[in-house]
């Protein structure tokens, strides 16, 4: 039999289930692995088997066919409230500190019957610098920020599924670095009570998986329900699955595409030309010229945000990188007006490209740039992930293309706002066609 820590989070449920297996016995495997990898890998920033032991005495007595996520362990990215473990954001300012709550996304993850098996790694306030976690595929290279824990730690085994959040390019980048899944949902639809807040009409957060089907998993636990959530409530709650719907798919060359390496840009297009066998439309076509505009006011936003945000980290400590504080200085100096300009444009962006998607079911193109780039601090090349951040559209990143040293690069499929059930099934008829499948563990100990 596998060892229990290469199996997905659905096929540990089948087995809790059948009763082959107890949740004791899930979380033996997974601390066992950490303790083999995570000195090399380092995406842990906080485990105590006392707290996970309360946990599993929590739900010893509860009917599994009750929980969607009953006995899973889940990794926390660490700026989601927890009230039994620290919050402390990626930054020595806020060490050890205790919100004394759990996030509203973790209270609902405890509630089917998940397992919080610690935090993970994140970059400082979750924006850029990073230098602790690796890429478990190769040490020597960046895992992506600023989910870097989470993303490493699902990615060698460590842990079935993780949170993590994403303003700009934080879940699809690490997925596509780590070979792994990255669903960033519709902007709103899981709730960022008790998280880390960086921008308002930015962060978004999501999962990390190894399967499509945990990606479903989880999403179903912590989004939000019901008729208090008018377009949830229309599009997601009242979702009709149609297995035999053929998708209309816009295969695009995103603004920054030309950056990214020849051997990843040719991938992707061998890669297209097999969609057509899996009952697709395929139509290659271009973005509308406006999504050039995207990259300049995301940027602006961002900054002017973080600045308001930080202003008193930024004001009485010195235990801040570099990175950040010229991040907020620049934001400082952006008019209220300018800030109030590029959030109107947002607002109106995101409707006319709402207008724009309505040809299309999926757009599909390039996940990153290339390989994870050597450095645990080198910066990223461009990609376009922030384009359906800022849209608020939904977006997974698929492990599916294979860079020049044979590591992984992500393809990106992004839907219609409120189309993420519509997404999810895209993905999982590609599984089911086999142009994808899950991601394997990565990481072996010498």
């Amino acid at each position: 039999m596998n060892e229990l820590y290469t199996l997905t989070a659905s096929e540990l449920r089948t087995k809790l289930l059948s009763q082959e297996i107890k949740p004791q016995d899930i979380v033996d495997s997974l601390l066992k692995r950490i303790q083999e990898v995570d000195p090399d890998i380092k995406a842990w920033e906080f485990i105590d088997e006392k707290v996970i032991e309360a946990q599993l005495a929590k739900i010893s007595d509860i009917d599994i066919q009750d929980f969607a996520l009953y006995g899973i362990p889940v990794g926390v990215k660490d700026i989601y409230n927890t009230f039994d473990m620290p919050t402390q954001m990626g930054s020595p300012i806020w060490k050890d500190f205790t919100p004394g709550n759990d996030a509203r996304m973790v209270h609902y993850l405890r509630r089917n019957g998940a397992i919080m098996l610690g935090k993970t790694v994140t970059a400082e306030f979750a924006v850029h610098y990073q230098d602790i976690t690796r890429n478990p595929h190769d040490l020597a290279r960046s895992p992506g920020t600023s989910s870097s824990g989470s993303a490493a730690a699902v990615a060698s085994g460590m842990v079935p599924i993780a949170l993590g959040s994403q303003t700009a390019g934080s879940i699809g980048r690490p997925a596509s670095y780590c070979g792994i899944y990255g669903f960033k949902p519709s902007f709103g639809v899981l709730p960022r009570i008790g998280v880390l807040k960086t921008t308002d009409s930015l962060d978004t957060l999501g999962f990390f998986a190894r399967s499509v089907e945990d990606l479903s998993l989880a999403f179903e636990a912590c989004r939000v329900s019901g008729e208090n959530y008018e377009y949830v409530h229309k599009y997601i709650d009242n979702y009709k699955s149609n297995p035999h719907r053929k998708y209309r798919v816009a295969v695009v060359r995103h603004p920054k595409y030309d950056i990214a390496s020849q051997t990843a840009q040719k991938a992707f297009a061998q890669w297209t030309d097999q969609l057509k066998d899996a009952h697709i439309e395929v139509i290659y076509t271009e973005l509308p010229e406006y999504v050039n505009e995207i990259y300049d006011l995301h940027q602006l936003i961002y900054d002017k945000a973080l600045a308001y945000y930080f202003k008193d980290e930024y004001a009485e400590h010195t235990l801040m990188s570099p990175i950040f504080y010229d991040i907020i200085q620049i934001g400082q100096k952006i008019s209220t007006e300018a800030y109030t300009h590029a959030l109107q444009r947002q607002h109106e962006l995101t409707q006319r490209f709402n207008e724009w998607m309505d040809a299309y079911d999926i757009i599909l193109t390039l996940g990153a740039a290339d390989e994870a780039p050597i450095g645990l601090t080198t910066p990223d090349l461009p990609d376009s992930n922030l384009i359906w951040t800022f849209l608020g559209l939904p977006s997974i990143m698929m492990p599916v293309l294979k860079g020049e040293n044979d590591l992984p690069i992500g393809v990106l499929a992004v839907a219609k706002k409120y189309q993420d059930l519509l997404l999810l099934d895209f993905v999982q008829q590609l599984k089911n066609a086999t142009l994808i499948s899950d991601a394997d563990i990565t990481y072996t100990k010498e």
